[in-house]
């Protein structure tokens, strides 16, 4: 069974926003590189690659990049960070309706300085966690573009989020 497709939502915005500001800030990004330009970076480039790799890992008590309004409880997350992107999927289930897993999925790209978050539901699992997913500095880059993450529910749902298409599998416990 397939759960319903990805939705983009924009609660949660002003946490997006404040993360972007810190993210924006931490990379040096801003009017220095559109000024300067440079043969690697056109005087378009809004900000530049990060320095620092997050290898990526599941994270038991994450702080969610969406409201509570959208998503709770939020049981664990997975985050990756490449020089280029920062992904954070955050499990649990929908606020206005516990019994629909969801996964919040928060992209940033510190080069053309954007966001986004997708939601994808899983309907009938009640709140989802995350089991498995891509591990290791090797795959920071790769696994936010094409990872596997795999999922339980304390309704017995089983299943797999495809981060190439923002789309959930699932199969009953």
């Amino acid at each position: 069974m397939i759960a319903r497709r990805a939705t983009r939502v924009r609660a949660g915005a002003v946490f997006a926003a404040v993360f972007g500001a810190v993210a924006f800030a931490a990379c040096d990004c801003g009017e220095r590189a559109e000024r300067d330009g440079g043969p690697d970076r056109p005087a378009t480039a809004i900000g530049k690659p990060m320095t620092a790799i997050v290898a990526p890992q599941i994270d038991a008590r994450p702080q969610a990049f969406v409201s509570p309004d959208v998503l709770r409880p939020v049981t664990n997350a997975w985050r990756a960070g490449s020089h280029e992107q920062l992904t954070e999927v955050d499990a649990g289930a929908l606020a206005a309706d516990r019994t629909t897993g969801a996964f919040a999925i928060f992209r940033h790209d510190f080069l053309a300085a954007t966001q986004e978050v997708t939601l994808v539901e899983v309907p009938g699992s009640g709140p989802v966690w995350i089991s498995k997913a891509p591990a290791g500095e090797r795959v920071a880059a790769s696994a936010q573009r094409d990872g596997v993450i795999q999922f339980a529910s304390a309704r017995g749902v089983r299943g797999t989020l495809d981060l190439s298409d923002d789309t959930v599998s699932t199969q009953p416990g």
